[in-house]
């Protein structure tokens, strides 16, 4: 199975009927009068979570553009990441841009090329660093970036694929423990 549908495997699940209006395709025992999951059912998941990180990347995986306050939040987290571990480094502002601005820019990429890893194939480190975090060669070149503050983009996408996978797992979880109360 492809490595990018493994990654987002958990998450179909939760995306199929997650508005009052979407069909529901549960299976259902006809003439029990069991009721069928429901999309708050099915939220729970999301509830079941142990971090904020975790909830507020489900919740953008889930919901797309419609959850700006979760992404903001996770972009946040990020750039916090990167701005606490250059100080604790004890790293100088950068020249060209401001290291909020930086970090911002860069988790912003880092979120996207998380949640669409073909990305990875259409970008260069430069058209990453360029086009994707919008960080202008006047800003900083390339080798800047590359020795000095890749490390730090490197932070930020171990923290949300440990975000994505928390949240897989906690999803697998709630789905099996779900399905086991309505079985018995």
């Amino acid at each position: 199975m492809n490595a990018a549908v493994e990654k987002f495997e958990q998450f179909e699940w939760l995306i199929r009927g997650t508005t009052a209006k979407s069909p529901n395709f549960e299976p259902v025992v006809h003439g029990t009068n069991e009721k069928p999951l429901t999309y708050q059912d099915k939220l729970g998941a999301i509830a079941s979570m142990d971090t904020k990180l975790a909830k507020a990347i489900a919740s953008v995986i889930v919901f797309g553009p419609a959850a700006k306050a979760d992404f903001d939040h996770v972009q946040e987290h990020l750039a916090n990441i990167m701005i606490l571990n250059a100080v604790q480094d004890k790293r100088r502002e950068p020249e060209g841009i401001k290291i909020k601005d930086l970090a911002k820019r860069v988790a912003f990429m880092v979120i996207q090329f998380a949640l669409e890893p073909t990305f990875e194939d259409n970008f260069t480190a430069k058209g990453r660093l360029h086009l994707a975090a919008g960080v202008r060669e006047s800003e900083m070149s390339l080798d800047c970036y590359r020795m000095t503050w890749k490390q730090y983009e490197n932070l930020m996408t171990l923290a949300i694929e440990s975000a994505i996978n928390e949240a897989s797992k906690a999803i697998k979880t709630y789905k099996k423990n779900t399905y086991k109360e309505f079985e018995a």
